[in-house]
């Protein structure tokens, strides 16, 4: 099954990929791992890649990094941050993650778990008890998991038809915390859009978690971000929405495609990201270095040594729920229980970027774009088949 249907049309046209990508990218690396050099150097066979995937499908700018064991064999960047400036991304850029956030708000919330302030097994009547009684009858049982699993009957806050009600939500208050509430008022009043347990991807679920989340602690999601993620890692290079400057090229800038070529958004264009009530499901930004410590995080939680978590809770997060979605992961997991691929694709349809953790063999790869079109999606895969072109497993 190719898992890029569920890629989605977004606010404003922008492709909301906010989406795994789980056989497609089984199939371009499980094969091969970790990884012997038939000829060039990791490094040259990274650039090779990229330079191929960014040529077929003129990307403005393209960046990869490649750790094996701990150690990083491979960091590339190639092209511009925006295209008409003469202005080259770099291996520190900081990159546009979009529904790659999703892991994110779920590890925030299995901390908040483990330090008592939540459950996964919380319904949502206990969890937002002021709207209980204004509650759709079908939700008043749904759990936080169920959130986080796509698996709640919420709609999916994917196509352009949902924007009037979601932008009216967000009109109650300047105040973020105070439109995510709103948000989960508005759609939690309605009839579910599927049946409870039912996967349907859902960007409302990952905003009502982080609704809630905030509600328990008191604190914005992304304060809860920082404090529990981000510095307990060592992430510092990172932010939410657009990176960079107005006033000058300082971090890439994401991209439209029009028929004269792709357009770079000034990261204070509104046009170029959601709001950012939608940040628990898809609006973080960081340096590939910065990702990679989280990424390694989890590699290390499948062993038993994560920093973030115990052990059960990265078992959770990363045990399939509906089909290969866990909690903020796509999942391939291996007859001995130990995941084969953990994985996940974000787009806010003007940046493409793709983590793929492989435990057994210690080897994490992040890919990343200044472009989300299909060209971009399409470079996502097709780089993975590069890789494996060119290197060997280990038997």
């Amino acid at each position: 099954m190719d898992m890029n249907c569920y890629k989605r049309q977004g606010f404003r046209g922008k492709v909301m990929r906010l989406s795994l990508i789980a056989s497609a990218v089984v199939a371009a690396f499980s094969t091969a791992l970790p990884w012997v050099v038939a000829a060039d150097t990791p490094e040259q066979v990274v650039r090779n890649a990229l330079v191929t995937v960014r040529d077929a499908h003129h990307l403005p700018g393209v960046a990869a990094l490649v750790q094996v064991d701990g150690h990083v064999i491979a960091e590339v960047a190639l092209g511009v941050r925006a295209q008409g400036q003469n202005v080259a991304v770099t291996p520190s850029d900081r990159w546009h993650i979009g529904s790659d956030t999703k892991a994110f708000t779920s590890t925030l919330i299995a901390r908040l778990v483990e330090q008592g302030r939540m459950r996964f097994e919380d319904t949502l009547a206990l969890s937002l008890p002021a709207l209980a009684g204004q509650m759709h009858p079908a939700y008043r049982d749904i759990t936080i998991l169920q959130l986080l699993s796509h698996t709640s009957g919420l709609p999916s806050l994917t196509d352009d038809k949902d924007l009037p009600d979601f932008l009216a939500a967000l009109k109650v208050s300047p105040d973020i915390r105070a439109q995510r509430a709103s948000v989960a008022t508005t759609y939690l009043k309605r009839p579910p859009g599927s049946k409870a347990g039912e996967f349907v991807y859902s960007n409302l679920g990952y905003i009502i978690a982080g609704a809630i989340a905030e509600a328990r602690t008191g604190k914005l999601w992304e304060d809860l971000i920082r404090e529990q993620v981000f510095v307990p890692l060592g992430i510092v290079n990172a932010g939410f929405g657009l990176p960079g400057s107005a006033s000058s090229v300082d971090q890439p800038r994401g991209h439209r495609l029009t028929p004269a070529g792709f357009v770079p958004f000034p990261p204070d264009d509104p046009e170029g990201d959601n709001p950012l009530a939608l940040g628990p499901a898809g609006l973080i930004h960081l340096a590939l270095r910065d990702w990679m410590l989280f990424a390694q995080d989890h590699l290390d939680g499948v062993r038993g040594r994560g920093r973030l978590l115990k052990p059960e809770s990265y078992r959770r997060l990363h045990t399939p729920v509906a089909g290969p979605y866990a909690l903020g992961w796509g999942v391939k997991p291996g007859t001995d229980g130990v995941p084969l691929l953990i994985t996940h694709t974000g787009s806010n349809g003007y940046w493409i970027a793709d983590v793929r953790i492989m435990p057994k063999k210690n080897l994490i790869v992040l890919f990343v774009a200044n472009a989300g079109d299909e060209g971009a999606n399409l470079a996502v895969r097709e780089f993975g088949e590069k890789l494996r072109e060119h290197f060997k497993p280990f038997d």
